[in-house]
């Protein structure tokens, strides 16, 4: 009975862990996202799943001596894919985030940057408007916006212009840099 009952709490786990990846991922296929300056939400739910994964290696073990050997050698199973895990969807994808409100404060506006160096220097930037939930965000634009520049070591939020932003009013803003081919403007509404 001991047995049936570890069973049936990693079933309920499994299942926990299917409805979150499915509630994130029908999250961005809206095109909202959830994330907060301080903590990445998404690289907890990949601990997560990798904590259940040794939890279940343990679990179904039969005998005593085989809890005891993935109790000590599966962390050397789990830890590089893991890491590879990582440097795949996280440490490349390095992203900073800038919050920018609008005049009266009733808009906050998220720019979510990154870049890479090859010779020149490739800028990317999302937007993000804040929903009625804190952590959730509605991404603005469907593809990054790009910015290539080259002899400069400008930061990327001066590339966009982002320190001068001019809001024509609560919903509109607009970015002028001498790095942007054309003027950039987003609409919160």
């Amino acid at each position: 009975m001991k047995y049936k009952n570890k069973k049936n709490i990693l079933k309920v786990l499994a299942i926990i862990l299917l409805a979150i990846d499915l509630f994130f991922y029908l999250l961005a296929l809206n095109n909202l996202y959830v994330f907060s300056s301080s903590v990445s939400i998404y690289f907890l739910i990949f601990v997560l799943h990798f904590i259940y994964l040794y939890i279940v290696l343990i679990a179904i073990s039969k005998t005593k001596e085989s809890k005891v050997f993935w109790g000590v050698i599966g962390p050397f199973f789990i830890a590089p894919i893991a890491t590879v895990g990582w440097l795949l969807f996280f440490y490349n994808n390095k992203v900073d985030y800038y919050y920018l409100s609008s005049p009266n404060t009733t808009q906050k506006l998220v720019i979510g940057y990154s870049n890479w160096s090859l010779g020149e220097t490739n800028h990317y930037y999302d937007f993000y408007k804040q929903t009625g939930f804190p952590l959730v965000k509605k991404r603005l634009n469907q593809e990054s916006f790009h910015v290539m520049t080259r002899g400069t070591d400008t930061s990327d939020l001066n590339v966009l212009g982002a320190y001068d932003a001019q809001w024509e009013n609560e919903q509109t803003v607009t970015f002028i840099s001498p790095y942007l081919d054309k003027e950039v403007t987003l609409n919160l509404k």
